[in-house]
């Protein structure tokens, strides 16, 4: 297909959508940042606009059973005439969709698409990415399981690169599902008889649904917390928005109390554990810090991020956590090393590092509240106020 990629977007029949769940709103506070280098003027009035949207209104989230559809690439799913259906755009490129409708046309003439009864979508753009996985692919097999009463349905997930593949079956099978209805497809077509997909959870530095973190809560209850600790998520393997100095800032932090993870090398049950257990949260922005969604909340997280980064993901997930967010926009060094502008090294002097974190965060005598003001004290404004 040449022509503009709108001409094959179709919106699902009203008959397909069995839920329409509804959500509050959500209200966010402005991030505390500290800017080491000046935020772009291309991107800054951008930026400003979502970090200034105090209210975010909630958005339906919406269920539909399509039936004779062909799922390609990271989850395009495509009718019997080849048309994408709306839901499933998500973020592809158009590139990816041609490509996408391309191979579906090709399976259709050939029949050559192997066939599953039904299937749960859990599987769209960004599926080859930890964090996008864990809050906008396992919240909706979460809520076919728990809300639409399909505990039996296949799962269909990505089947790259093998590392999430594998942390992403370990995910669903703590969130219940049975590592035997899990399914891996990968880019070529497949036709489904009978296919859920949940639509409105998510949109990427957009908008995030509460009901993302009640499946997060659900999913990470029967996990025990890690032992408290001060942690610095580092990037590795990846040298991708790093810190240029990493060894040296890795030294300081380690020197400060920190206790460092590479959450890359851990199973999913051991991430969400050394996160339910932080007392402090550091890192540079990137899929390990996603596992802030499992702190609790009044966690204190600071998060080294490129001062050319379009992105709030991060903020906005502490802000439905509750965290305590601090956000350091950093001057962009060395070569591009991913396919986004501001995947470089940032530059973060070690020697600032103390001055940037600041003192440790002061720790509550007992948890919550309550370890932070004295009952007698307590009694005594609620005594006024009574009077």
């Amino acid at each position: 297909m040449s022509g503009p990629i709108e001409e094959l977007i179709v919106h699902p029949p009203e008959a397909a959508r069995i839920a329409a769940i509804p959500c509050p709103n959500s209200y966010y506070a402005y991030p505390r940042l500290t800017c080491l280098a000046p935020v772009p003027d291309a991107i800054r009035p951008t930026l400003e606009s979502l970090w200034s949207a105090s209210i975010h209104p909630g958005r339906d989230v919406l269920a539909y059973r399509l039936t004779d559809v062909y799922v390609a690439e990271e989850g395009l799913v495509f009718d019997g005439a080849g048309q994408l259906l709306s839901p499933t755009r998500t973020y592809h490129t158009d590139d990816q969709i041609r490509r996408g409708h391309a191979s579906v046309l090709a399976a259709i003439a050939a029949g050559s698409a192997p066939v599953l009864d039904r299937g749960v979508l859990a599987k769209s753009r960004g599926a080859d990415n930890y964090g996008h996985f864990i809050v906008e692919m396992l919240p909706r097999a979460w809520i076919a399981r728990t809300r639409l009463g399909l505990a039996d349905w296949p799962v269909l997930i990505f089947d790259e690169p093998e590392a999430v593949r594998q942390v992403a079956t370990a995910a669903l099978q703590v969130a219940g599902v049975p590592a035997e209805v899990i399914v891996p497809l990968g880019r070529a077509p497949a036709f489904l008889r009978e296919l859920v997909v949940i639509d409105g959870l998510t949109w990427h530095s957009l908008y995030l649904s509460p009901i993302v973190m009640q499946c997060l809560d659900a999913v990470s209850a029967a996990i025990e917390s890690g032992p408290q600790a001060d942690l610095y998520a580092t990037r590795r393997p990846s040298r991708t928005r790093d810190f240029a100095a990493e060894p040296a800032i890795a030294a300081r932090l380690r020197a400060r109390g920190y206790r460092e993870i590479e959450a890359a090398g851990l199973s999913f049950a051991e991430q969400v554990a050394a996160f339910k257990g932080a007392q402090s949260v550091v890192g540079c922005m990137g899929a390990a810090l996603t596992n802030i969604v499992f702190c609790r909340p009044g966690t204190e997280v600071v998060v080294f991020t490129p001062c050319g980064a379009a992105e709030v993901f991060f903020w906005m997930i502490a802000e439905a956590r509750r965290l305590r967010y601090r956000e350091i926009r950093c001057a962009e060094i060395g070569p591009q090393l991913g396919p986004l502008p501001w995947d470089r090294l940032i530059d973060v002097p070690p020697a600032a590092l103390d001055r940037l974190i600041g003192a440790p965060p002061a720790r509550a005598a007992e948890p919550g509240w309550a370890g932070r003001v004295s009952l007698p004290a307590l009694r005594s404004v609620l005594a006024r106020v009574r009077g």
